[in-house]
């Protein structure tokens, strides 16, 4: 399975994604696109800001959350 260029930058500039703390991310390529308080509008501004670009959308989650 081939990893797409967004979701290669997002696992590797994890920690440039720390300051985005409890929100919602779109990347693109090699950047973050937008970034909201839910996906669905992260997604939205990414494809106003990149219409022919599928973002990758993640949520970063706050120091204190675990995840099991």
């Amino acid at each position: 399975m081939e990893m797409s260029r967004s979701f290669e930058w997002y696992v590797t500039h994890g920690e440039e994604l720390d300051k985005y703390a409890g929100k919602h991310v779109a990347i693109v390529n090699d950047q973050v696109a937008a970034v909201a308080d839910t996906a669905e509008k992260a997604y939205r501004m990414a494809k106003k800001k990149c219409p022919t670009e599928q973002p990758a959308l993640t949520y970063i989650p706050k120091a204190d959350a675990l995840i099991l």
